[in-house]
């Protein structure tokens, strides 16, 4: 997407869905109200910013917290705060998400999360099918209602795990004109290409991304992957710190550590 559309899309956004409107916000059915606050607190747990992520939780708690939305959302929660050295609060987490795999209201947003955690216990296998599960989900969402930007999201997520990237990238260029989470629109249009070897274009999705939000720690360590592919390293070891001083409990700080290390780092 190029800097003009992007600036386009942002002041659409802006337009149709203005922050902080609080009559429109009540006049949603209550299930998309509890997308809306667990989209909220995802966009936070996506960046690894997991203490914004659980204020915005308990201050939401008491409206919504018997919903499976908010439920899903806490669940990667106490994943990711659980992450340091808690694994009790780990494992409750993945039992928890891999329960809310299976309910039909968020079933596609959980089997994507539940595949990054299968992926990560190197259980490839089921993470493929916890990936179908959720473009199947959401693509059946998507099928009656394209306008829903959740689904258009989880559908491009799911398939940029199942490497299916134009589809991938068609879906997530309508989640963000729905008035998804930008960032994590661009952090998955970059995975897209960075997964199918085009190293430059993947580069630079995750500089839009970082451009919005320049505290979303992910992205630094796959913009590294990419630098490193574009024979920059002195950039990819500069990405891999910043990701380790913003997620030093990420999924991939072993990774960051270990190739820092090995740089004299």
């Amino acid at each position: 997407m190029s800097r003009i559309m992007r600036l386009v899309v942002t002041l659409a956004i802006a337009i149709t869905t203005p922050a902080g409107d609080a009559t429109a916000q009540q006049q949603q059915p209550p299930d998309q109200k509890a997308q809306a606050v667990a989209n909220r607190a995802i966009a936070d747990l996506a960046a690894w910013k997991n203490q914004n992520a659980r204020n915005y939780l308990q201050s939401q708690k008491g409206e919504f917290g018997s919903t499976p939305q908010f439920q899903t959302a806490w669940a990667l929660l106490e994943i990711q705060e659980g992450a340091d050295a808690q694994k009790a609060m780990v494992d409750r987490g993945v039992t928890n998400l891999s329960t809310m795999s299976k309910n039909l209201k968020v079933d596609a947003v959980a089997s994507y999360f539940y595949g990054e955690i299968l992926y990560q216990k190197n259980m490839r296998k089921e993470a493929d099918a916890a990936w179908q599960a959720s473009v199947t989900s959401a693509g059946a969402l998507v099928k009656k209602d394209p306008t829903n930007a959740t689904a258009q999201f989880y559908l491009g997520a799911g398939l940029v795990r199942t490497k299916r990237f134009e589809e991938a990238r068609n879906a997530l260029r309508l989640a963000v004109r729905g008035g998804f989470d930008e960032p994590m629109v661009n952090h998955q249009i970059g995975l897209s290409y960075l997964f199918a070897g085009r190293w430059q274009e993947a580069k630079d999705a995750f500089d839009l991304g970082l451009a919005v939000d320049p505290r979303y720690a992910p992205m630094y360590f796959w913009r590294a992957m990419a630098w490193e592919k574009l024979s920059r390293k002195d950039a990819m070891l500069l990405d891999l710190d910043q990701y380790l001083k913003l997620a030093p409990n990420g999924p991939d700080a072993g990774k960051a550590r270990a190739v820092l290390k090995s740089a004299g780092r």
